[in-house]
């Protein structure tokens, strides 16, 4: 018998089985919400690194040389975004000051930013997607995720509300990615969805190959407008993202387990390689896995992060359908072993990240090793795809709408 088999008759009781099972599930995220809340921890430091280098720099100073008092009564991370980034807030701080800012950006984008991807997440109904599988992908993230205040956050939820909102047309989608790739460049991965796409071949890497290039135009611009701080910022970014947080995906694997430095070049070199391989994995995936328009999207969307080298606790939400679509992949196309293996290892190796987390287990780097976890069976899952291409001819036949 799989593994979703025996969660569906523990849950059966909705009391008993589901509540507990949820519970456990969202624990580890929950739990650390409620230290860091209570200690102050981390707490909305990332909009606050934005809104004290915005400070400084309307004062003529370097927002990535920031003094400790410049902003009194705020703990700020190091400010890494281009110097026109800060800019586009301080009319908003000379208006509401620091404080008034914060508030309104966590009133108005942040709140609704992270209700939209925690819908999408765990309560937007699919037809073959079950539930236990998302709160178990959901048991992956970390606490970091909903109270640093990134950004990044708030346009992982835009660039989804563009295709939520708009889906007979992709020029939104265009847009609000080349806008997002004005303050973080990563998300010029984003039009890697336009390869999964149910088109022919050739259209799909029109598409993709113009708004790439035309992305790294946008990136270029900000580059060459960067104005009197731009070196101080290019070095930031490289010191900081680089060097010191280089997040929890394939940076993170390989400094910890095979000890080479993300800033290395040979690194970079292995992380393209290793998008190379996630992306034409989504693509077989996508291609012969028989999947609806919405499980396209929840495929595109979870991709996107999951291969970012530096991905980073803000990155992960969407990844929670995701990992889960792979599991319905598997047992759509993958036959009873490969089931009952991956179901096996999926809920094992996350289970024991739930009792590592209530054991205070810190030897198991649980967000690490689930995303480890994720990239691998996305790798496995394209596998099966080819195999049931290979033996039937043909993808399977798409599930029948509800």
């Amino acid at each position: 018998m799989d593994a979703l088999s025996v969660l569906r008759r523990l849950t059966r009781i909705p009391v008993l089985g589901c509540v507990v099972f949820i519970a456990l599930c969202v624990w580890p995220v929950v739990s650390g919400l409620y230290v860091m809340i209570t200690h102050h921890h981390w707490m909305l430091m990332d909009i606050d690194a934005v809104l004290c280098g915005a400070k400084t720099l309307a004062k003529n100073h370097s927002p990535y040389a920031i003094h400790p008092r410049a902003c009194d009564g705020i703990r700020p991370a190091a400010y890494v975004y281009a110097p026109q980034v800060a800019r586009l807030f301080i009319p908003f701080i000379k208006a509401l000051g620091v404080a008034g800012t914060r508030w309104l950006f966590v009133a108005v984008l942040l709140v609704p930013a992270t209700l939209l991807l925690l819908w999408f997440a765990l309560a937007k109904r699919f037809q073959d997607i079950d539930y236990r599988y998302r709160f178990l992908a959901f048991s992956a993230l970390t606490s970091m995720t909903f109270v640093c205040a990134n950004v990044g956050l708030v346009m992982h939820a835009f660039v989804l509300a563009s295709l939520l909102f708009f889906p007979k047309t992709r020029w939104p989608f265009t847009a609000m990615v080349l806008a997002c790739a004005c303050v973080k460049p990563t998300f010029l991965a984003y039009f890697a969805i336009f390869l999964l796409d149910d088109v022919p071949l050739w259209r799909r890497g029109f598409d993709f190959t113009w708004r790439a290039i035309l992305g790294v135009g946008v990136v270029w611009l900000m580059v060459k407008t960067d104005g009197h701080f731009g070196k101080a910022w290019q070095s930031t970014l490289h010191s900081v993202t680089l060097a010191r947080q280089v997040g929890m995906g394939w940076f993170e694997l390989t400094n910890f387990v095979f000890h080479v430095p993300g800033k290395s070049t040979l690194n970079v070199e292995l992380a393209a390689g290793f998008m190379a391989v996630m992306v034409l994995s989504g693509m077989a995936i996508a291609q012969w896995s028989g999947l609806d328009r919405d499980e396209r999207l929840v495929l595109g969307m979870g991709l996107v992060p999951l291969m970012t080298p530096r991905l980073l606790d803000y990155d992960m939400v969407l990844i929670v359908p995701y990992a889960a679509l792979l599991m319905t992949v598997v047992h759509r196309i993958g036959g009873k072993v490969a089931a009952f293996l991956l179901s096996w290892i999926f809920v094992l190796w996350l289970g024991y990240g739930i009792v590592a987390n209530f054991r205070h287990d810190t030897a198991w780097h649980r967000t690490p090793m689930d995303m480890l976890l994720f990239g691998c069976l996305t790798g496995v899952t394209a596998l099966i795809a080819v195999i049931y291409r290979l033996r039937t001819g043909k993808p399977v036949a798409e599930p029948e709408p509800a």
